[in-house]
């Protein structure tokens, strides 16, 4: 059974929130199969990236926001 090391997880977790603050699209940011990986191990990735992404994506906001830009609700 394949699974994600700590620092993949963390890596693709970070590539979805890095996603929602720039403003990219879920469609245009999402990971793509590399040559020889097997399904289990994309869909684990792709979990991985869609916590991030889902976590991050709690409205619209501008891009950056989530890179130091000011809380309009705090």
């Amino acid at each position: 059974m394949d699974k994600l090391t700590p620092e993949e997880t963390l890596r693709e977790r970070n590539r979805g929130s890095n996603a929602v603050g720039e403003g990219r699209s879920r469609y245009w940011s999402e990971p793509w199969a590399y040559p020889f990986e097997s399904n289990e191990h994309y869909e684990l990735r792709r979990e991985a990236f869609e916590q991030g992404y889902s976590k991050s994506n709690t409205g619209p906001h501008p891009p950056g926001f989530l890179k130091g830009g000011a809380d309009v609700n705090g």
